[in-house]
């Protein structure tokens, strides 16, 4: 992986070979305002649509910063805007703050956006994560997955019993 930007917010790295984008949300996200927030966003969009990939890791497990509905509606545009022609054919992880999110949360981020090409679960662990995408399945766990897919989000991990899913 390369190093393609660094913040104090964010790192975005990229691997060319495998068509493989990770963008990581760092720590002082919790001293982040608004505008900085924007402005990381806005540079992510930038990022994503400079470089070819099909497999885009979202890494906000360390993400400390408080969005509240305008803010993730104006995200949501932003991708709907900016990233619907990526969108296809690409599977999307997010690893998303265990103690911060849930069921409901991801649902209403999720419905906002207009990628139905996209195949979007969001993980508990960045290993999971990371399997999904580059091996193209998920074991079974303890550990939560929340799939969206064709504009329908789904509990995934309350469906799958100690097997390996593919997709």
């Amino acid at each position: 992986m390369k190093n393609i930007y660094e913040s104090a917010f964010m790192r975005i790295e990229y691997d060319e070979k495998i068509k493989f984008l990770v963008a990581t949300w760092l720590e002082d996200t919790s001293k982040m305002n608004e505008s900085q927030f924007k402005s990381e966003f806005l540079t992510y969009i930038l990022f994503a649509n400079r470089y070819t990939y099909d497999k885009v890791l979202i890494n906000e497990s360390q993400f400390n910063f408080n969005r509240d509905l305008k803010i993730q509606h104006w995200a949501s545009s932003m991708i709907n805007a900016k990233l619907l022609k990526k969108s296809e054919n690409l599977k999307k992880a997010i690893v998303y703050r265990c103690e911060t999110i849930h069921k409901a949360t991801v649902q209403r981020m999720t419905e906002q956006m207009i990628l139905p090409a996209t195949k979007t679960l969001y993980f508990e662990s960045k290993e999971d994560a990371s399997s999904w995408l580059l091996e193209g399945s998920i074991i079974a766990s303890k550990r939560k997955v929340f799939l969206f897919y064709n504009n329908v989000f789904t509990d995934f991990s309350e469906q799958v019993e100690k097997r390996i899913v593919s997709f």
